[in-house]
């Protein structure tokens, strides 16, 4: 097993048990509008649904590799976040909650080896009915009033690469949401965007193709930040063209295959961009002028890892090996 392999199943293994199977499709109201306050916020959007997270068997992952695993690493800190505060936490949160989006930004660098870190804010969101009771999940956090809300707050005690407890802030929202950070800012922007009457009416999307991308059951978009980055390695920029301004993921689950699109600024390119770092991985096929795109097989080998394995990379979810 390789040492990503090896690293990405420690976390898998304790995801694998921790969400419910759920049924059915997300609302598009609340997915709408929780997707538009991240894409206001955060460099990095993705979206999942619950049954999705839930049904990626991993248990024999150490033998039988299946590149579907690698789509978890968005979401990596709420699942570890949740099994934080007991084993039960994250399947019920998950039974309650038919999809989660995340956001990420400010992506750092591990002391020494481990994942990218950065700062997150996950939604989760109802489908039809009211909110489930999560109380008796977060007897081991505390509360914290934020603008007059009481919120569960607990910390994740430190691992390989971080030296400093992650402290999370979460609630639920507004009849519909789940909102979990690991910053206070975030949490307070997020909360307020979800329950302003103004924003629940003028909820919209600009992201190019959001139409196409969003009716999969999986995907992640990010646009590019080039200033104030702190560490350029660890937010998967390091050797990326300037002309290269976003990335699209998504899925088609049942088919086992999954799209790589690249938007450049530069319309009049005609070599296909370097996305990918193993130059044999970079067969991107023109779609328009500034679009660019790649087909990858969600196959059960360890190439198909290893090439979703740089696909994150891209959109911040590395690994210092």
């Amino acid at each position: 097993m390789t040492n990503a392999r090896r690293l990405f199943a420690a976390v898998a293994l304790i995801a694998f048990h921790l969400f419910g199977p759920l049924t059915g499709h997300a609302e598009t109201g609340p997915k709408t509008r929780a997707a538009s306050v991240l894409f206001k916020r955060f460099e990095t959007v993705a979206y999942a649904r619950t049954d999705f997270l839930s049904n990626l068997d991993i248990r024999n992952f150490g033998e039988d590799v299946d590149s579907l695993g690698d789509l978890r690493f968005p979401f990596i800190e709420l699942i570890g976040g949740l099994h934080g505060l007991g084993p039960n936490a994250g399947r019920d949160v998950g039974k309650g909650y038919s999809a989660f989006l995340a956001g990420a930004k400010d992506f750092a660098g591990p002391e020494g080896l481990g994942m990218v870190s950065s700062r997150t804010c996950y939604i989760g969101m109802v489908e039809g009915g009211a909110q489930p009771d999560i109380e008796p999940d977060f007897r081991q956090a505390s509360y914290e009033s934020i603008d007059g809300r009481q919120v569960w707050t607990w910390s994740m005690p430190p691992y390989e690469g971080y030296p400093r407890p992650t402290k999370f802030y979460a609630a639920q929202i507004a009849g519909s949401y789940f909102v979990m950070t690991n910053n206070r800012e975030d949490f307070q922007e997020a909360v307020n965007a979800l329950t302003s009457a103004e924003n629940s009416e003028s909820a919209s999307i600009s992201a190019p193709g959001w139409e196409t991308f969003s009716a999969h059951k999986y995907w992640v978009y990010r646009l590019f930040r080039r200033s104030g980055v702190v560490n350029s390695d660890a937010a998967g920029i390091r050797d990326l063209t300037p002309d290269v301004i976003a990335l699209t993921f998504f899925a088609d689950v049942d088919k086992r295959e999954s799209f790589l699109r690249v938007l450049s600024s530069d319309k009049s390119v005609k070599t296909a961009p370097k996305i990918f770092r193993a130059a044999e991985l970079n067969h991107f096929q023109p779609l328009e002028p500034g679009i660019w795109q790649a087909t990858i097989p969600l196959s059960k080998d360890e190439a198909g890892f290893d090439a979703l394995f740089e696909v994150f990379y891209r959109f911040g979810f590395g690994v210092a090996l």
